[in-house]
């Protein structure tokens, strides 16, 4: 079978997107599949219009030819989905396609809509977010605005279109169903991580001795610093820690739109205990995560944090590392409804230093909980299984057509 992949973007720009995307190409082409991927135009600045990343082609897309009119964002939006639906046909054609596999935002599900139409394929649409929800929370637009009506009512004309629906967690198959959509054309498939790339390793001496992390105890975070992410209420929970004990730092790996913010919040007589390191090169991501005692994401509750699930908690569980989350959707399915990890009141800093202080008394209670992450991941969610559902998936799609 050969699958072609519509993406927003893909690496080599990082981001859990990117990532998730890369991950399933790879585990579908070791169980057996031809897998191919083509970007939209809004992945830019690309060297070349076929690049080969692990031995898998991606396929970049370019704008028309620009006119003043594209500066208009729904012009810019018409003339994306056209020049991909052109590309994606194309390519179908040339690469004598089985499945076409769109990925959100409705972008990529509209043109590959028209794609498959014309050829006659089987499509299938992959729900990871509602990018109207995600630009609330960026503070790009407001909830009920009319550019927020706008992306529900594209959403809603991809998810219909396609023949099937596959999305990452119950939450946002439970709304998929209140929208409507019949639940025998959605299929589960989610967030995983790679458990012989992530593994339990000992902590890397030179970034010990690069950030002088020798006999503290290690909190971190890595990713993106959205301000729904909720570093902020990290912060505070962590000055509050620091009152109790100082062998203590907490480590932010990653940068993004809310850093300035998180400076400037932090307090100036401890400012040696919080370490901001910016991005760092994704094959070092795990040197990171070894130097690192619990893994904290305190994100904030908002509809975006309750349907969508993050990859980054993942890793560190699969490297043997203690997670707290907040308890928000998305979180507690990542962590077995706390059975792998530690969940905690989103937006309560209080409850969360207490919670920081109580496992940082507690190191049996840590490595317990670190050993039970670890044994959940490799049985639960481990690409290479998890990526076996999508067969069910295309052979729905195929009898559609």
């Amino acid at each position: 079978m050969k699958v072609l992949h519509v993406l927003d973007h893909s690496l080599p720009y990082f981001s859990g997107y990117s990532f998730r995307s890369h991950y399933i190409l790879r585990a579908q082409r070791r169980l057996g599949l031809e897998v191919f991927a083509v970007t939209s135009p809004k992945h830019e600045n690309f060297t070349s219009e076929i690049e080969t990343i692990d031995g898998i082609e991606y396929h970049r897309t370019k704008w028309p030819a620009f006119s003043k009119l594209q500066a208009v964002p729904m012009v810019r939006q018409i003339a994306a989905v056209a020049s991909l639906a052109k590309e994606v046909k194309l390519l179908a054609a040339e690469l004598k396609i089985d499945v076409i596999h769109a990925h959100s935002p409705s972008l990529c599900g509209l043109a590959a809509t028209k794609a498959a139409k014309a050829l006659k394929l089987p499509m299938v649409y992959e729900l990871r977010y509602y990018e109207e929800d995600a630009a609330v929370d960026r503070g790009k637009t407001r909830h009920n605005s009319l550019r927020y009506r706008l992306g529900q009512r594209l959403e809603q004309q991809a998810l219909e279109q396609a023949d099937v629906v596959t999305t990452i967690s119950h939450a946002l198959r439970d709304d998929l169903v209140r929208r409507g959509i019949s639940p025998e054309k959605i299929f589960e498939v989610p967030n995983g991580v790679d458990t012989e790339s992530f593994k339990p390793t000992e902590p890397d001496e030179e970034l010990v001795i690069k950030y002088g992390l020798a006999g503290n105890l290690v909190i971190g975070f890595i990713g993106s610093f959205y301000f729904y992410e909720g570093l902020d209420d990290l912060i505070d929970a962590a000055t509050i820690l620091l009152a109790h004990r100082h062998d203590v730092k907490l480590l932010l790996v990653g940068e993004g739109e809310a850093e300035e913010l998180l400076q400037q919040r932090l307090p100036e007589s401890l400012r040696d205990h919080f370490i901001f390191t910016g991005n760092v090169p994704h094959d070092e991501v795990r040197r990171y995560y070894s130097v690192m005692d619990i893994l904290v994401y305190p994100r904030k509750r908002s509809r975006l944090t309750e349907l969508t699930t993050p990859l980054k908690p993942l890793e560190a569980m699969a490297m043997e590392k203690v997670v707290v989350a907040s308890d928000v959707g998305g979180l507690r399915e990542l962590l077995d409804n706390g059975n792998a990890g530690f969940l905690v009141e989103a937006e309560n800093e209080k409850a969360l230093a207490d919670l920081l202080i109580r496992l940082a008394e507690n190191e049996s209670e840590r490595l317990a909980m670190a050993k039970q992450a670890r044994e959940f991941v490799v049985q639960e969610r481990d690409w290479q299984h998890i990526a076996e559902r999508y067969f069910a998936a295309y052979g729905y799609a195929q009898n559609q057509t």
